[in-house]
């Protein structure tokens, strides 16, 4: 498993809800970035992912009921795929 966090140049604001998880988080690069929006499981996968998680698959697959295999390829793809927008790093890669 691979531990991430929150870029040095992206700002995020997570939004409010009246249960345990949010909505949706906002990611923009700084100083100029287009503003992002993750909706629902996205955002909790990001969240889960900058917590700390050390699997954040495995999180995710028990918060909708499902087990760690049948999610596994969507969240570890996602997870990919935010480094690759550089919403996201790995933790030991240069900041």
């Amino acid at each position: 498993m691979t531990g991430y966090r929150i870029p040095r140049r992206v700002a995020h604001v997570v939004s409010d809800a009246d249960h345990d998880l949010p909505e949706a988080v906002f990611l923009m690069h700084l100083p100029d970035g287009t503003p992002q929006v993750l909706h629902g499981s996205a955002a909790w996968i990001w969240l889960m992912a900058v917590d700390g998680e050390e699997d954040v698959a495995a999180a995710v697959a028990h918060l909708v009921g499902k087990v760690r295999q049948e999610v596994a390829d969507d969240v570890e793809s996602f997870l990919a795929e935010l480094v690759r927008q550089g919403f996201l790093e790995e933790r030991g890669s240069p900041s």
